[in-house]
Protein backbone atom coordinates (compact mmCIF):
# COMPACT_ATOMS: atom_id res chain seq x y z
CA UNK A 1 0.00 0.00 0.00
CA UNK A 2 1.20 3.57 -0.57
CA UNK A 3 -0.21 6.75 0.84
CA UNK A 4 -1.61 9.97 -1.62
CA UNK A 5 -2.11 13.35 -0.33
CA UNK A 6 -5.02 14.60 -3.18
CA UNK A 7 -6.36 17.60 -3.31
CA UNK A 8 -10.14 17.90 -4.16
CA UNK A 9 -12.97 20.99 -4.66
CA UNK A 10 -14.93 20.76 -1.71
CA UNK A 11 -18.87 22.27 -1.61
CA UNK A 12 -21.18 23.30 0.51
CA UNK A 13 -19.66 27.76 0.31
CA UNK A 14 -22.49 28.89 -2.01
CA UNK A 15 -23.08 28.39 -5.74
CA UNK A 16 -20.39 28.08 -8.52
CA UNK A 17 -17.71 28.40 -5.51
CA UNK A 18 -15.64 25.67 -3.86
CA UNK A 19 -13.05 25.83 -1.05
CA UNK A 20 -9.82 23.46 -1.58
CA UNK A 21 -9.04 20.72 0.78
CA UNK A 22 -6.54 17.85 1.07
CA UNK A 23 -7.34 14.93 1.69
CA UNK A 24 -4.52 11.90 3.04
CA UNK A 25 -5.28 8.66 1.74
CA UNK A 26 -3.80 4.86 1.80
CA UNK A 27 -4.25 3.10 -1.69
CA UNK A 28 -2.79 1.06 -4.58
CA UNK A 29 -2.43 3.44 -6.70
CA UNK A 30 -2.95 7.10 -7.26
CA UNK A 31 -6.11 6.72 -9.32
CA UNK A 32 -7.79 4.66 -7.05
CA UNK A 33 -6.58 7.13 -4.45
CA UNK A 34 -8.42 10.15 -6.81
CA UNK A 35 -11.80 7.58 -7.01
CA UNK A 36 -11.84 7.03 -3.12
CA UNK A 37 -11.96 11.12 -2.31
CA UNK A 38 -13.98 11.90 -5.12
CA UNK A 39 -16.98 9.47 -3.33
CA UNK A 40 -16.24 11.27 0.07
CA UNK A 41 -18.44 14.02 1.58
CA UNK A 42 -18.26 17.56 1.08
CA UNK A 43 -16.37 16.60 -2.52
CA UNK A 44 -18.23 18.24 -5.43
CA UNK A 45 -18.59 14.78 -6.56
CA UNK A 46 -20.19 16.03 -10.14
CA UNK A 47 -17.34 18.02 -11.38
CA UNK A 48 -15.00 16.91 -13.98
CA UNK A 49 -12.22 18.88 -12.43
CA UNK A 50 -13.24 17.79 -8.57
CA UNK A 51 -9.73 16.23 -8.14
CA UNK A 52 -7.08 19.04 -8.56
CA UNK A 53 -3.65 17.08 -7.41
CA UNK A 54 -2.81 13.69 -6.43
CA UNK A 55 0.86 13.42 -4.93
CA UNK A 56 2.73 10.09 -3.63
CA UNK A 57 3.92 10.86 0.46
CA UNK A 58 5.50 9.04 3.00
CA UNK A 59 4.10 7.18 5.75
CA UNK A 60 5.33 10.47 8.25
CA UNK A 61 3.85 12.88 6.14
CA UNK A 62 0.20 10.80 6.08
CA UNK A 63 0.22 10.22 9.75
CA UNK A 64 0.93 14.42 10.08
CA UNK A 65 -1.72 15.32 7.52
CA UNK A 66 -4.21 12.82 9.56
CA UNK A 67 -3.78 14.62 12.47
CA UNK A 68 -3.91 18.15 10.29
CA UNK A 69 -7.36 16.70 8.70
CA UNK A 70 -8.59 15.98 12.37
CA UNK A 71 -8.23 19.50 13.57
CA UNK A 72 -9.75 20.96 10.84
CA UNK A 73 -13.44 21.50 12.03
CA UNK A 74 -14.48 22.03 8.49
CA UNK A 75 -14.62 17.97 8.32
CA UNK A 76 -16.46 18.44 11.87
CA UNK A 77 -19.79 19.95 10.98
CA UNK A 78 -22.52 18.73 9.35
CA UNK A 79 -24.51 20.52 7.19
CA UNK A 80 -23.81 24.31 6.21
CA UNK A 81 -25.59 26.65 8.81
CA UNK A 82 -23.24 24.70 11.25
CA UNK A 83 -20.56 25.90 9.15
CA UNK A 84 -21.29 29.42 9.61
CA UNK A 85 -22.28 29.19 12.92
CA UNK A 86 -18.80 28.25 13.93
CA UNK A 87 -16.68 29.65 10.85
CA UNK A 88 -14.89 27.23 9.70
CA UNK A 89 -14.71 28.78 6.27
CA UNK A 90 -12.36 31.64 5.77
CA UNK A 91 -13.55 34.09 2.91
CA UNK A 92 -10.38 34.46 0.81
CA UNK A 93 -10.22 30.76 0.95
CA UNK A 94 -13.13 30.35 -1.04
CA UNK A 95 -12.96 30.41 -4.88
CA UNK A 96 -15.42 31.00 -7.69
CA UNK A 97 -15.82 28.75 -10.60
CA UNK A 98 -14.23 29.60 -13.79
CA UNK A 99 -17.02 28.35 -15.31
CA UNK A 100 -20.45 28.56 -13.90
CA UNK A 101 -22.80 25.62 -14.40
CA UNK A 102 -25.84 26.61 -16.75
CA UNK A 103 -29.21 25.09 -15.20
CA UNK A 104 -31.22 23.37 -18.15
CA UNK A 105 -34.67 25.00 -16.63
CA UNK A 106 -35.14 28.02 -15.06
CA UNK A 107 -37.08 27.97 -11.74
CA UNK A 108 -40.10 30.50 -13.07
CA UNK A 109 -40.95 28.54 -16.35
CA UNK A 110 -42.19 25.62 -13.69
CA UNK A 111 -44.88 28.51 -12.23
CA UNK A 112 -45.71 28.78 -15.88
CA UNK A 113 -46.47 25.50 -16.85
CA UNK A 114 -48.60 24.99 -13.62
CA UNK A 115 -50.39 27.96 -14.17
CA UNK A 116 -51.44 27.05 -17.77
CA UNK A 117 -52.68 23.66 -16.74
CA UNK A 118 -54.94 24.85 -14.14
CA UNK A 119 -56.14 27.66 -16.37
CA UNK A 120 -56.58 24.57 -19.41
CA UNK A 121 -58.16 22.54 -16.76
CA UNK A 122 -61.30 24.72 -15.54
CA UNK A 123 -62.04 25.72 -18.79
CA UNK A 124 -62.54 22.25 -19.47
CA UNK A 125 -64.59 21.88 -15.88
CA UNK A 126 -66.50 24.80 -16.50
CA UNK A 127 -67.50 23.42 -19.84
CA UNK A 128 -65.26 26.00 -22.37
CA UNK A 129 -63.73 22.50 -24.33
CA UNK A 130 -64.62 18.98 -24.71
CA UNK A 131 -62.70 16.33 -26.59
CA UNK A 132 -63.88 13.38 -27.91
Amino acid sequence: MNYYKVLAKCGHVGRNKYIEKWFYIKAKSGKEAAKIVRDLPRVKHHHKDAIKDVIKISFEEYINGKKLTDQDFFFHIHNQREQKIYNCVDEEDIKEEQRKRKYKIKRHRQWLKADAFIKESNKELQGGRFYD
